[in-house]
């Protein structure tokens, strides 16, 4: 599915992406750079999730069950 929209982009910025991308239109540019964003956002994520799930498999070895499940737990 492709949007029309009309926005205000800066020349010299658009200029810059277009050299970093090597892109040669303003479509390909903004369409590219969203791409990376989306990709980059993405994989950020994945590594948060894993590291989350790491982090929590390694709880287990610092609690003690019975600790947690007794009165203790509360003093």
């Amino acid at each position: 599915m492709v949007k029309r929209t009309t926005i205000e982009i800066d020349e010299q910025l658009l200029a810059r992406a277009k050299r970093a991308l090597r892109c040669s239109t303003t479509r390909a540019t903004v369409e590219e750079a969203l791409r990376r964003a989306a990709e980059l956002a993405e994989v950020a994520q994945e590594e948060r999730r894993t590291r989350q799930e790491k982090y929590f498999r390694s709880l287990a070895a610092h609690g003690d069950p019975a600790v947690l499940a007794s009165d203790d737990m509360w003093r």
